[in-house]
């Protein structure tokens, strides 16, 4: 098993332009930054599929007294195997050789491929959430299965049964102990390492550790900002887009990637309670917890640019990102549930 990161996937790399792209996937995404990859997927199925099987832990093991003479009653740490597929992902754009030779300094081609790569990252931040259950199946989704549906269920699904209301000041200020307390059971109960989030809700949490007297930014030694509490970083996942209708001048949908103003029953309620978001967390440990898986040999990032001095009037350019995340331990991953952070009126799904 090979394991590395996207920084350490540049190191050597002889090809400037490709670790300029990487470097930009790692500006992007800060859980990009932080993910490791297993790289050792490969084809199989005659090359039409690319899986990686695994086993995830779900239940531990038990101890006991016993009385002399008595035998213990056996149990098992129990493991299910699991099985996902990589997923592609990627961007094209095409460009008029004329409009190149005559760009000047602007470099549209540059331009073009740093947006593809926003858009990539957008959709890998929202299926590392939403991502489609069946796609572990043997069904033909394009998908991989996000941490939405891998922690349904489990002992690290917080938040199930009500709604803690931050959605206003007075709100916030009455409930800010009770927030305080269920996310820091979820951090501890995981052992998390970063937090997944939108940025309503990081504003949220910032304005709880302030009123209840805690810090939440640092520096590093670069003078970067850093939002955590107790080392637990928080990671933004920002928004995703999607353009509905060719030609369209702006973003049809915006959701964000841990989706906020959604409307959700909650136990009895009568109603749907709205404006609502979840927290998830996640440690990273490619042996015990949450990773990314690559194509085995693979770069997880590949880019295709086109030689503008060969013949062909438009030239195509694509950037491409082939990879899945899994979770190998359901106590390393888990879900804070029915944050209101959103007022009625505001809300969207």
């Amino acid at each position: 098993m090979a394991v590395m990161t996207l920084e350490e996937l540049k190191k050597g790399m002889s090809d400037k332009i490709f670790g300029q792209i990487v470097d930009i996937f790692i500006r992007q995404s800060d859980i990009l930054a932080r993910l490791q990859f297993d790289d050792c997927v490969s084809a199989s199925g005659g090359g039409s599929t690319m899986k990686y099987k695994y086993m995830r832990k779900v239940l531990p093991a038990t101890a006991q007294f016993r009385k002399l003479n008595k035998s213990y009653t056996a149990s098992t740490a129990t493991k299910k195997e699991f099985e996902a597929s990589l997923a592609i992902m990627g961007g094209e754009v095409q460009l008029d050789r004329v409009l190149n030779k005559v760009a000047g300094k602007f470099d549209n081609l540059a331009y073009q491929i740093e947006e593809h790569i926003k858009a990539v990252v957008s959709l890998f931040h929202y299926t590392l959430i939403n991502g489609d259950a069946a796609a572990t199946s043997a069904t033909d989704s394009p998908e991989f299965e996000g941490l939405d549906s891998m922690v349904a269920g489990t002992s690290t699904e917080f938040g199930t049964a009500k709604a803690i209301d931050l959605s206003d000041i007075s709100k916030l200020k009455a409930n800010a102990d009770e927030f305080y307390e269920a996310l820091n059971l979820l951090i501890r109960t995981t052992n998390a390492d970063a937090l997944l989030l939108n940025t309503d809700m990081i504003a949220k949490i910032q304005t709880v550790a302030r009123i209840l007297g805690y810090k939440t930014e640092s520096e590093t030694a670069f003078g970067r900002k850093i939002t955590s509490i107790d080392g637990v970083q928080f990671m933004d996942l920002q928004n995703h887009y999607t353009v509905s209708g060719e030609g369209s001048s702006a973003a049809a949908v915006s959701n964000a990637v841990v989706k906020k103003g959604i409307a959700r029953k909650i136990s009895g309620a009568e109603t749907n309670t709205t404006g609502l978001t979840d927290i998830y967390a996640v440690k990273f440990d490619v042996n015990d917890g949450f990773h990314g898986i690559s194509l085995s040999g693979g770069s997880v990032i590949d880019k295709y640019l086109p030689d503008f001095n060969n013949p062909g009037v438009m030239k195509n350019a694509e950037v491409e990102m082939i990879a899945a995340t899994v979770l190998k331990n359901t106590e390393h991953a888990g879900v804070l549930r029915n944050i209101k952070i959103l007022i009625s009126r505001n809300c969207y799904t």
